[in-house]
């Protein structure tokens, strides 16, 4: 056996081992992550070999941070965890530019991880995973139930209560709620 199909079989080795893998996506806006976020992304870890969190590119959503800004919050918050996790050489952070369904096609995922707050998000979430599950029998999703201390924070209330000079310690990680009072000390509401 020569050297190139020695070289061969060890590549055909490596994609069996990332085909046994257990890729999932935790997909959102991510507008910007919160504790909540950084939980559910901790815990998908219990079930995922690899976790992509993928951020939702959306043009007829207005962002408060760019992708660019969202994908350094996310890396920062993951990195503040990691000493006591070590996770982030099982995380990747993609945009995510079209459907969500072909993003995991690429991605090799089968398995989407949603955060549930309520009963109005499972409603709203149960659809969308019956609408992946349509367009690809393949795709799966896990919901995973906020932790009851997290159910009362969304981007959306850490965006209202940042923008009044609210306290949000307890709602973001310390990058995120650095970011959003900056970005309020130069847009007051």
């Amino acid at each position: 056996m020569d050297q190139v199909d020695q070289v061969d079989q060890v590549d055909q080795v490596e994609l069996l081992e990332i085909d046994k893998m257990v890729t999932g996506i935790y997909a959102g806006s991510f507008d910007p992550l919160t504790n909540g976020h950084l939980d559910i992304i901790k815990r998908s870890l219990n079930v995922c070999d690899r976790l992509i969190i993928g951020i939702g590119i959306n043009p007829n959503k207005k962002s408060l941070f760019s992708d660019e800004e969202k994908i350094n919050l996310i890396e920062g918050a993951i990195k503040s965890i990691d000493i006591f996790f070590n996770i982030r050489t099982r995380i990747e952070i993609k945009l995510v530019p079209g459907l969500l369904v072909d993003f995991a096609k690429e991605q090799k995922a089968h398995l989407f991880i949603r955060g549930i707050r309520s009963v109005s998000d499972f409603e709203y979430e149960i659809n969308l995973a019956n609408i992946y599950k349509a367009m690809n029998p393949n795709f799966d999703t896990w919901f995973l139930p906020t932790n009851p201390t997290m159910a009362i924070i969304s981007s959306s209330t850490a965006k209202e209560i940042a923008k009044f000079g609210g306290d949000i310690n307890s709602f973001v990680p310390a990058i995120v709620g650095l970011a959003l009072r900056n970005k309020f000390k130069n847009n007051p509401a």
